[in-house]
């Protein structure tokens, strides 16, 4: 028969004091395992505390301190702590443990112990008497041994006060590195991995840095400054920039700039990235990694020049890189394009003037209003969205394209009309019922809005002030408000009244639609006339005739000779087959003489024709008057057909009969020449004629003016001798008592 469940169980008593016992083996292990750890702890953060402050590790350097710091720990915590908290000591440990202390119970206990988990069987040859008494008297012996005398706990107790003592210590550390400042750099460095420096006599810095990174624009040359921060005790005598790339490594020396309390140096075309640092003396700053960003470039752009209303030319394109632009004053400037990146702002600057453009992302916008597009140079400056402090600026900026867009704009004012226009039979001399017709062009870069005519006149020797007005040119119909009007009229003087010796003045004025800087004025040459009597018109008329008729008369003596000449060169030929050079030569020195001699007959004839329309224009005959049949039939007509037939025959048969290979066709070509000479003759005398003749006609009738032009002043003479002599009655009769004046005989 078997022990039931009660004999078979640990006695409590037992099961207790083992329990006591792993309790304090536990502390035991858990004390000793920290106090390794925060010794092991406290040792790292003094030596670390050492190197740092003595050698000033770089962050690599402290990265791999903290690292390795971190394993030690580890190891230190896993081994000395972790390791025995984590083991099972056996019952009959601690009990044999026991009882080594206590020999006198005779390993009572452990019997007991190991009775208590026997499975005795029924059919066993065991005394279960003598079992539960052996068990029974070890759970009663257990309650004599003493923790004290089995387990050193004033070690225990030792190893709790050097732990409270390491928990201060480590407590004043984390006070003290918020409180101390070496601490609290240390901290920084080495268990935060910060840029906190060792206290030093001074400490650079470089602007433009941000979390470690410098940004710099690709293919820049970069000025690389460091700055002796405020609060230094002395100043750098020497500064160097240490360069770690893929390349390799290399030392710049910087120079100093601002007494020492700065110093420079310049990175030419940065193309890769990099990192770098300054050091001076024991000091070094942290290493800058060199990011590069690319500047943003333009993708497209486009000028639109709109033209002002008035001009109704609507826009026009400007071609990008074609400048210098003109345009026109009140003309508005429509940018707009895109980059390759997104923009922060867009400028189009012009001297000290700036026009912000609207931003959308990558592309921009914008119109400048028409007072603000002035003649200069403009830029066109796009800045991204990067974040980069320049070199001597202490603001972060964008970055700029690297070669802004320049064009050139230069303002032009419309132009002012330009007026053309000339008197058609007029001469400088008109009577006062003349009519003074005109011909010619009024023109504008865009529209003729008005045109007008004025006159001004003054008497010869008078004192009364010059008279002015202005005329119509004539109704311009649909012609207003287009570029081109043809003038084309005539001005009567007879409204006018202006009297005999007078100085008239005519000038013809166009005004143009510009509503900007206008409307303008143009103004034609101011024509200047004489108004004379009709004597002495016909006079001025019968002095250029004689001038035409002396010319005429020395044209038929050349034209004689040149017959001469002719028939000469005729003869000398006839019987010769073939020319000679010289001969030739002088067959063409005849044909220019030829020429030249209507050359010179045409503007006789223009003169002549020129004072008819005079005669017709200043109505000094009627329609059908004498001497203007006399010019015209028997001058005029006459000479026109010679300029349009005989003498160009005369010069084309010179020509024929020099290119005549024929003996009898060269003859009969100097045959028809002679003919065609004499004709020319023939006619410039019976010309000759009449001219004189009509200047007979015309001295006899300014014989008569002149006749009529003495008896007016004859009348106007005895008039005013009748007045003044009934004045002088007048006089008496109002005066009775005044003496007769004496009359002389």
């Amino acid at each position: 028969m078997s022990l039931d469940a009660k004999n078979t169980k640990v006695p409590l008593e037992i099961d207790e004091k083992i329990g006591s016992m792993r309790r304090i083996v536990q502390r035991f292990f858990l004390v000793a395992g920290l106090n390794r750890f925060f010794v092991c702890l406290l040792g790292i953060v003094a030596v670390d505390y050492l190197l740092d402050s003595t050698f000033r590790m770089d962050w690599s350097q402290r990265l791999i301190t903290l690292l390795l710091a971190g394993a030690l720990l580890g190891y230190v915590l896993w081994k000395y702590l972790l390791v025995p908290l984590f083991s099972r000591v056996s019952d009959d440990a601690f009990l044999l443990q026991a009882e080594e202390s206590e020999r006198e119970l005779n390993e009572s206990m452990i019997s007991a112990l190991e009775l208590s988990r026997m499975d005795i069987g029924e059919n066993e040859n065991v005394s279960m008497d003598l079992v539960r008494e052996t068990v029974s008297r070890g759970g009663k012996e257990v309650a004599a041994i003493r923790l004290e005398d089995v387990f050193r706990l004033g070690r225990l107790r030792f190893n709790i006060f050097a732990l409270i003592l390491l928990l201060c210590a480590l407590a004043g550390l984390c006070a003290g590195s918020v409180l101390n400042s070496s601490l609290g750099i240390w901290f920084n460095r080495n268990v935060m991995l910060g840029n906190a420096q060792w206290p030093q006599d001074f400490f650079l810095d470089v602007p433009g840095v941000e979390a470690g990174v410098l940004r710099i624009p690709r293919g820049d040359d970069w000025i690389v400054s460091a700055v002796v921060r405020e609060g230094f005790k002395s100043l750098p005598s020497k500064v160097e920039l240490e360069i770690r790339s893929a390349a390799g490594r290399r030392s710049e020396s910087m120079s100093s700039v601002s007494q020492g309390e700065e110093f420079r140096t310049e990175i030419r075309n940065v193309l890769e990235p990099f990192e770098f640092r300054v050091t001076s003396r024991n000091t070094e700053s942290e290493w800058i990694k060199v990011e590069l960003l690319n500047r943003p470039k333009l993708a497209d752009l486009s000028l639109v020049a709109i033209e002002p209303e008035y001009t109704g030319a609507g826009s026009r394109d400007l071609p990008v890189g074609a400048g210098p632009y003109y345009l026109l004053n009140g003309s508005v400037l429509k940018v707009e394009g895109s980059s390759d990146k997104p923009l922060q702002s867009a400028l189009l600057v012009c001297g000290d003037n700036e026009h912000a453009l609207r931003v959308d992302g990558m592309r921009f916008s914008g119109n400048i209003p028409a007072r603000d597009v002035l003649s200069g140079t403009y830029d066109l400056e796009i800045e991204d969205r990067e974040s980069v402090q320049f070199p001597g600026s202490e603001s972060l900026s964008g970055l700029g394209a690297r070669d802004p867009l320049r064009f050139k704009i230069k303002i032009k004012n419309d132009r002012k009309p330009r007026v053309r226009v000339s008197l058609k039979g007029v001469s400088g001399m008109v009577v006062p019922g003349a009519r003074l017709p005109f011909e010619g062009m009024m023109e504008d870069d865009y529209a003729i809005d008005s045109a007008q005519i004025v006159y001004t006149w003054k008497e010869d020797n008078s004192e009364r002030e010059q008279s002015q007005g202005e005329l119509e040119p004539g109704d311009m119909g649909d012609l207003a408000g287009k570029a081109q009007v043809p003038l084309n009229g005539a001005v009567e003087l007879s409204p006018l009244e202006i009297p005999v010796n007078s100085r008239l003045g005519l000038q013809f004025k166009a005004t143009d639609n510009d509503s900007v800087t206008g409307p303008k004025a143009g103004e034609s040459t101011k024509i200047l006339l004489r108004v004379v009597g009709e004597a002495e018109l016909r006079t001025d008329l019968l002095r250029r005739e004689k001038e035409q008729r002396q010319v005429l008369t020395e044209m038929i003596k050349k034209q004689d000779l040149l017959l001469t000449d002719t028939a000469a060169l005729a003869a000398e030929c006839r019987e010769i087959e073939a020319l000679d050079p010289s001969q030739r030569e002088r067959i063409v020195a005849l044909q220019k003489r030829q020429k030249l001699l209507g050359s010179n007959l045409t503007p006789v004839v223009s003169r002549l024709e020129g004072m008819l329309q005079e005669i017709i224009n200043n109505r000094l005959e009627e329609e059908d008057g004498v001497l203007k049949a006399r010019l015209s039939e028997k001058v005029i007509v006459p000479l026109s057909a010679l300029l349009e037939g005989a003498i160009p025959a005369a010069a084309v048969g010179l020509d024929s009969a020099r290119r005549s290979e024929g003996l009898q066709q060269r003859n009969e070509f100097f045959v028809s020449v002679e003919g065609a000479q004499r004709n020319v003759i023939s006619v410039m005398r019976e010309v000759l004629v009449h001219m004189v003749r009509n200047e007979g006609y015309q001295q006899a009738v300014n014989l008569l003016y002149e006749i009529q032009r003495a008896q007016e002043r004859m009348r106007a003479m005895t008039k005013k001798a009748k007045e003044e002599a009934l004045g002088e009655v007048l006089e008496g009769e109002e005066d009775p008592d005044k003496p007769p004046s004496k009359k002389t005989n």
